[in-house]
């Protein structure tokens, strides 16, 4: 079908050019081996110079009314829902490898393209690579994907993916992966948002019972990520809480105070040096620490 599309389109304006430069009608039909025809005749030449002149009116019509067929698709497809899939299941793999043909080098445009397309849909690019892995990963074919694309990557640049594993640990090291993969199978659940434990999520349904959370968001008021660890709790964007007993065993033996001092050293080194601190350490001193809080979000 594309390559039917590509030769009409060829001869066509082959006509075209013949047909400006003033051959009568019988030398364009000696010329291309075709009959001179009627409109109605599919392949002749009158056919093709109706063709042409149904081309120019096409144009004409977008000049003046630029909206003109995203209008008509629009009420065509509220009148008959099913039409826009059928023609896109038709014309839309033939019109995108036409397009990639004639793009095919030009990344300036496809560089553009992208920046527009990604200016009136930010996920545009992340949503159109996950229905991709869909698609190959319903064919069996995903697996095989990621290994070609990873040799291709190895051929054009041998450092690539090391230097983006290196990166990616950077940016989100194992060990927080490991702490949200086990927080997922834990049951500890309040408001949509996982808890490490129910001390942790008791501590949150206070904190909301009292006013200081809204609403628990991971990352943002809970489980905020600052450097290569997280702060239980981020109130307000204005003071930092966090629940930890102190280890009583193992090498490192804990107290209140010696934690209180090691996630205040990683606040101050993060650029949180003007961020209050307050460390639970026991439920049942939960009370009075949130006065506490009110207190210094207050002052």
């Amino acid at each position: 079908m594309v390559n039917k599309d590509k030769e009409h389109i060829k001869i066509r304006n082959l006509i075209e050019d013949s047909f400006r430069e003033g051959l009568p009608l019988e030398e364009i039909s000696e010329k291309f081996s075709i009959p001179i025809g009627t409109r109605f005749v599919k392949k002749s030449v009158k056919w093709y110079i109706y063709c042409i002149k149904a081309k120019q009116n096409q144009r004409r019509a977008i000049e003046k009314y630029p909206n003109l067929y995203s209008d008509a698709g629009k009420i065509a497809h509220q009148k008959h829902p099913w039409i826009g899939k059928q023609l896109g299941k038709k014309y839309g793999p033939i019109q995108g490898k036409i397009n990639a043909e004639k793009l095919r080098g030009n990344s300036k445009y496809f560089s553009k393209m992208a920046k527009k397309l990604h200016e009136i849909n930010p996920n545009h690019s992340k949503d159109n690579m996950k229905k991709a892995h869909e698609t190959m990963k319903k064919l069996g074919k995903f697996k095989e994907h990621q290994r070609y694309a990873a040799f291709k990557c190895m051929e054009k640049n041998p450092n690539q993916l090391k230097e983006m594993s290196k990166i990616a640990h950077e940016q989100y090291p194992l060990a927080l992966l490991a702490l949200e993969s086990r927080r997922k199978n834990y049951p500890y659940k309040f408001m949509e948002c996982l808890f490490d434990s129910n001390q942790e999520k008791i501590l949150c349904e206070k904190l909301v019972e009292s006013g200081l959370i809204n609403k628990p968001l991971e990352r943002v008021n809970v489980h905020f990520r600052i450097g290569k660890c997280h702060v239980d709790f981020f109130i307000d964007k204005k003071l930092f809480v966090e629940f930890h007993p102190p280890r009583k065993f193992g090498r490192l033996i804990e107290t209140e105070e010696s934690y209180f001092l090691e996630r205040r050293n990683l606040l101050d080194e993060n650029g949180f040096q003007e961020f209050p601190l307050i460390v639970i350490s026991n439920i049942g001193a939960v009370d009075n620490k949130i006065k506490e809080i009110i207190q210094i979000l207050q002052s």
